[in-house]
C-alpha cells in the first residue's frame, strides 16, 4: 500500500502533485485504504458498490471518489448522472433517463460517464433488474456507483458486476481533533464533551465545529458553546427517558419522548442510533430493558429499509413492541 501521508501521485496531465490523504478533500476522514484501493484500479475501473451503516459517510465518500477521478484519473469525466433517494426510483427513470444517458455519443476519446445511485436500498426490484442491460451493454462507456446500507439491498446480478467496498463508520472521537486542526478552531474540553456525548455522526461533529468557529468571531468561547446548546438541542434527555419508558413499557411516556424527538428535528434513524448508543454507554442496563430496546431498534431498522420513517410508522413499531 502506498504511503498515506504526503503521498505523491500523478494527476491527469502526468505531473506529480503532493497530497495528504489524512485530510482528503476536507470532507471524509479515515477511509484511506478504500481511497487507495480505488486509485489502484483507475486504469481498469470497475463498477463500484459502497455499503455502510447510516451516518458512515457513503454520500460524502462518493463525492470524494468523483473528486479523485477528476484530479487523478487517466481518463476524463464526460458527465455525471446522480439518481437521488427522493426521486428517480421508478422503472420509467431507468428506461428514459438512464438509457438515454448511456446511449449518448462520446464527444471525446478516453472519457467515461458515471451514473451514481445513492441509497440504492430504496431502488425497487424492477428498477434494479432494468439496470442489468445498461451495465453490460455500455460498460466500455459508463460506470455505475451504488451506495446502500447493506450488500443484500442490491440484487446479485448487479452486485456481482461491482467492486464491493464496506465503509466502516469513523469514531467521532478520532475525527474531532482532525477537524479542529483542519478548521483552525481552538480546543476546549467542554466543546469536545458536547460533541462526543450527544452526536454520533462525524458529519454532525464537523458541522458543529464550523458553527462554533463562526460564533467565535463575535462571542467568547463560553458564549459560543452556550449558543450551540440552544441552537442544537441534543437528544440525550429524550433518549434516556425513552429507554427508561421502553423498559417499563409506559406507553404514554414512550409516545411523548418519540414525539419530542421528532419535533426537535430528529428522524427515525437518528432516534435508533441515539438509543443504541445509550445502551452501549450503559452496558449494565437490565437485560429485560435491553431486550425491549433491541426489539424497538430492530423493528425500526426494518421499517427504514421499507421506506417507512414517518412519525406514524414509529407509532406502529411502538404498538408492536408493547404487544410482545
Amino acid at each position: 500500500m502506498k504511503a498515506l501521508k504526503d503521498q505523491r501521485s500523478r494527476g491527469p496531465g502526468g505531473g506529480l502533485r503532493t497530497m495528504n490523504t489524512n485530510i482528503l478533500m476536507g470532507r471524509l476522514y479515515g477511509q484511506d485504504t478504500l481511497f487507495n484501493s480505488i486509485r489502484d484500479l483507475m486504469k481498469d475501473l470497475p463498477h463500484i458498490f459502497i455499503t455502510g451503516p447510516p451516518g458512515s459517510g457513503k454520500s460524502t465518500f462518493l463525492e470524494d471518489v468523483m473528486d479523485i477521478f477528476k484530479k487523478e484519473a487517466p481518463f476524463q469525466i464526460e458527465s455525471i448522472l446522480w439518481l437521488s433517494s427522493e426521486k428517480d426510483r421508478g422503472i420509467h427513470t431507468i428506461r428514459d433517463k438512464v438509457n438515454d444517458f448511456c446511449k449518448r455519443v462520446h464527444s471525446k476519446p478516453n472519457t467515461l460517464r458515471f451514473i451514481i445511485v445513492d441509497d440504492a436500498d430504496t431502488l425497487p426490484l424492477i428498477s434494479q433488474q432494468a439496470l442489468r442491460r445498461p451495465m453490460e451493454t455500455y460498460h466500455h462507456l459508463t460506470r455505475f456507483l451504488f451506495a446502500s446500507r447493506h450488500s443484500s439491498h442490491l440484487i446479485e446480478p448487479l452486485r456481482s458486476r461491482c467492486l464491493c467496498l464496506d465503509l466502516e463508520p469513523i469514531n467521532p472521537a478520532d475525527a474531532f481533533p482532525l477537524y479542529l486542526q483542519k478548521f483552525n478552531t481552538p480546543f476546549t474540553q467542554d466543546l469536545m464533551d458536547f460533541c462526543l456525548r450527544n452526536f454520533v455522526s462525524i458529519n454532525e461533529v464537523k458541522s458543529i465545529i464550523l458553527l462554533y468557529k463562526a460564533y467565535l468571531t463575535t462571542l467568547s468561547e463560553e458564549q459560543a458553546l452556550e449558543k450551540l446548546k440552544c441552537v442544537l438541542p441534543t437528544s440525550v434527555i429524550y433518549t434516556t427517558a425513552l429507554v427508561t419508558a421502553l423498559g417499563k413499557k409506559r406507553e404514554d411516556d414512550i409516545r411523548e419522548c418519540i414525539t419530542n424527538l421528532y419535533l426537535n428535528g430528529y428522524l427515525l434513524d437518528d432516534i435508533l442510533l441515539a438509543v443504541e448508543k445509550s445502551i452501549n454507554i450503559f452496558p449494565s442496563t437490565d437485560p429485560s430493558v435491553r431486550f425491549t430496546v433491541l426489539q424497538f431498534t430492530m423493528l425500526g431498522w426494518i421499517s427504514i429499509q421499507q421506506g417507512k420513517e414517518h412519525w406514524l410508522d414509529t407509532m406502529d413499531i411502538l404498538e408492536h413492541v408493547l404487544r410482545l
